[in-house]
């Protein structure tokens, strides 16, 4: 494995303000939006009717 540059995909640069609202953000994370909810919603109700939520049987 090659190690990561400053040109690198793998690297994000940020600066220090950044930095700290990016972590603070990972510690408490918000409570998720009605939007997202039913987001979730519909990708469950569609995994559902189309089976894929259940394993695959060979």
């Amino acid at each position: 494995m090659k190690p990561a540059n400053d040109n690198s995909a793998d690297v994000t640069s940020l600066k220090p303000c950044d930095h700290q609202a990016f972590f603070e953000v990972l510690d408490s994370p918000p409570s998720p939006t009605e939007a997202l909810r039913a987001a979730f919603r519909r990708t469950k109700e569609r995994s559902f009717r189309q089976n894929t939520w259940l394993p695959k049987m060979n």
